[in-house]
């Protein structure tokens, strides 16, 4: 019996000492500081603000956006007659404004992105007539018909630029917002004729106050050639419909004559000022006489 219970005794000292197999662990508490004898409470991690990931996010989210302003001369005068707003960015993802509408095209904020840069553009001109490039992909997006918009709050005239580089059956669905900004009082432009689709059908459909000729037409022309004759019979086309011309992209003085014998009423291009913020003065070719009225020089065909 005393060998039984001094075995009994042993046995359960074994076990007192053995650890738990299958121990509960137990979520620990931070343990609270003690500060002039008081319990100071316990500081934990405040949250961050998320990072937009897209870089087009973050560029409307911040200040990486600005605009400058190129003017549009009245080649008649050889005066400023209105200027265009240019979207340009800081940010390092985007060559220029191209990049930057496909970014925000893909991901859906075209019109977030073109309404802020017309409130931009509009800040920063307030007392002259605006030429605005609206994406065709706004148009799906109704921004620009907003009565809230800067255009309708701009106290000079507005000149919508729409690029000719896109197929007419796109227009041809949203005609009811056009004839809608239209009838606000805003103008509308066909972009870049000559270029993309070239669709003569652009003028006659969209019935625009301004037609823009494109680089394209522009460059290299001279009196006289066969491009001359072209871009003469395009400008008497435009203004048989009721349309003005602007040529763009003049940077040589034998452009800038041509584009004057051609009957073009309005020009822009480096020749004549840089885009710049803010808004830059005109440099006139003291060797090139402005355009008279209803002159136009032809030369025989080289």
């Amino acid at each position: 019996a005393t060998w039984a219970a001094s075995t009994r005794s042993r046995s359960a000292r074994v076990i007192a000492r053995a650890p738990a197999r299958n121990p509960v662990r137990t979520r620990s508490r931070p343990t609270p500081t003690r500060r002039f004898g008081t319990l100071a409470p316990v500081r934990r991690p405040t949250r961050q603000p998320p990072i937009a990931r897209e870089p087009i996010r973050r560029v409307l989210a911040t200040d990486e956006l600005f605009v400058v302003y190129q003017p549009v001369v009245d080649l008649r005068t050889r005066k400023t007659f209105a200027y265009e707003a240019l979207a340009r960015t800081t940010a390092p993802e985007f060559s220029g404004p191209v990049a930057l509408f496909a970014a925000a095209a893909k991901h859906g904020v075209t019109g977030e992105l073109g309404r802020k840069l017309r409130t931009l553009a509009v800040e920063g001109c307030p007392d002259v007539p605006l030429f605005l490039n609206l994406n065709p992909a706004e148009l799906n997006e109704g921004w620009v018909v907003q009565p809230d918009d800067p255009i309708f709050q701009h106290s000079e005239d507005v000149y919508l630029e729409i690029t000719e580089g896109v197929p007419l059956s796109h227009f041809a669905l949203c005609q009811n917002m056009l004839s809608e900004v239209r009838g606000r009082g805003v103008h509308l432009v066909v972009d870049d004729l000559g270029a993309g689709y070239s669709n003569l059908k652009y003028i006659a459909d969209l019935n625009p106050r301004v037609v823009k000729l494109d680089r394209d037409l522009i460059a290299g022309l001279t009196i006289g050639t066969r491009l001359f004759k072209l871009v003469t019979g395009i400008v008497q086309l435009c203004n048989d419909l009721g349309a003005r011309v602007v040529a763009e992209g003049i940077e040589e003085v034998p452009e800038l004559e041509a584009v004057i014998a051609a009957g073009a009423r309005y020009g822009q291009g480096y020749l004549l000022a840089r885009p710049a913020a803010p808004m830059p003065a005109v440099t006139w070719p003291p060797e090139v006489e402005p355009r008279r009225r209803n002159t136009v020089r032809m030369a025989p065909i080289r």
